[in-house]
C-alpha cells in the first residue's frame, strides 16, 4: 500500500503544482466531501464516536459538558484528575483548547505555569457553551486525557505535544508534515499560532524542510533541535491509522491530525473537511499535481 502511495507522489514541485483556496474549495473540497457529513468531522465528538466504532484509536473522552449548569460543575466533575484537555467540540485553528498539565493547590496549572482555579475551568468552559470558538454558535465542551508526548524527532522535549498532518484522497495519503509547538504557540501545534510546520517524505518518513512564521527554517528556536533530514518515528503506523481514520469518514478529502503518546502509540485528534495549505509550503510541494495523480493513480 505504502508503495502505491509513493508513486502517485513522485512529481516535482513547480509553481503551477500550487493549491489556492478557491481551487481547494472547487476541485476537492465540493468534489468529495457531501456537505451532510461536514459534522462528522466538524464536531469532534462525533468524529471520536465514528473512528471508536471502527477500531480507530483516539484519546480518551472523560466527561461532556452541554449545558451552562453541566459547566458550573464542571472543575468539580474533574477535581480528581491531575491532567487533562479541555476542548470545544466545534473549535477551529486550535482555538478553546486548554491543556492543564499539573494539579496544584487550589486548582491546575498550563503549559505557562499558569494556575487555573475551579473558577476560571469553570468559565472557559461557559465560554466554549456559549460558542466563543464556534463563531457564535452553541456548543459543547469536553474533557479528554492529556496525551504524554513520546519522542518524534530527537529526544529533546517540546513545550506541548507535537503531531502530524496527513493530506487524503480517497483514504490515500498525499502529504503529510509535523506540526512542532513553539513557545510562541503557547504549547499548541497550530501554525496560526506560532507552531512550525515541518515537511515529510511519504517513502522514507523523512523531514525535508520547515517553515517557521512565513519562512523557512532549519531548527527549532527554542531548543536549537536539527528539523531537516531527521527520520519520524513510528512512520509506518502513522500513515496506516491516518489511512484507517480517513477511510471510516464518508468524506474523500481530509486533513488528518496524528499524535503519538508514549503509552497507546498514534491515535487520531481530529480531521478537518477544509484542511490548511501551509502545508504545501512546509513540503515545498504543490497539491494540486499530487491530488490529479492521485485521481489518475485510482481510475
Amino acid at each position: 500500500m505504502l508503495r502505491a502511495i509513493v508513486d502517485f507522489v513522485r512529481l516535482p514541485h513547480r509553481a503551477q503544482h500550487v493549491l489556492g483556496v478557491n481551487a481547494r474549495n472547487l476541485t476537492l473540497v465540493r468534489r468529495y466531501n457531501p456537505r451532510r457529513f461536514y459534522p462528522l468531522a466538524d464536531d469532534k465528538l462525533r468524529t471520536k464516536e465514528l473512528l471508536e466504532a471502527a477500531g480507530v484509536p483516539v484519546p480518551v473522552t472523560l466527561a461532556v459538558f452541554s449545558s451552562l449548569i453541566e459547566a458550573a460543575h464542571a472543575a468539580a466533575k474533574l477535581e480528581a484528575l491531575p491532567e487533562f484537555v479541555v476542548k470545544p467540540a466545534s473549535g477551529r485553528a486550535g482555538n478553546g483548547i486548554l491543556v492543564l498539565v499539573s494539579r496544584t493547590e487550589g486548582g491546575w496549572v498550563d503549559h505557562s505555569s499558569r494556575l487555573w482555579k475551579h473558577r476560571d475551568v469553570n468559565q472557559h468552559v461557559s465560554n466554549i457553551i456559549f460558542g466563543n470558538y464556534a463563531h457564535g454558535l452553541s456548543d459543547r465542551a469536553f474533557a479528554e486525557e492529556r496525551l504524554i508526548q513520546a519522542p518524534l524527532v530527537g529526544s529533546r522535549a517540546l513545550p506541548g505535544l507535537p503531531d502530524i498532518r496527513v493530506i487524503t484522497l480517497r483514504g490515500v495519503p498525499l502529504l503529510a508534515m509535523m506540526r512542532l509547538p513553539t513557545s510562541r504557540s503557547h504549547g499548541k501545534a497550530n501554525l496560526h499560532q506560532g507552531a512550525i510546520g515541518v515537511g515529510i517524505d511519504l517513502e522514507s518518513g523523512r523531514t525535508v524542510s520547515a517553515t517557521f512564521r512565513g519562512r523557512a527554517v532549519e531548527r527549532h528556536p527554542d531548543t536549537n533541535a536539527a528539523l531537516v533530514g531527521q527520520s519520524i518515528a513510528r512512520w509506518p503506523d502513522i500513515l496506516d491509522v491516518a489511512s484507517r481514520a480517513a477511510r471510516a469518514l464518508p468524506l474523500g478529502f481530509l486533513g488528518v491530525d496524528v499524535a503519538i503518546d508514549a503509552r497507546r502509540g498514534p491515535v487520531i485528534l481530529e480531521a478537518n473537511v477544509r484542511p490548511g495549505l501551509e502545508i504545501q509550503n512546509a513540503n515545498q510541494r504543490g497539491l494540486r499535481a499530487l491530488a490529479a495523480a492521485a485521481e489518475r493513480g485510482a481510475a
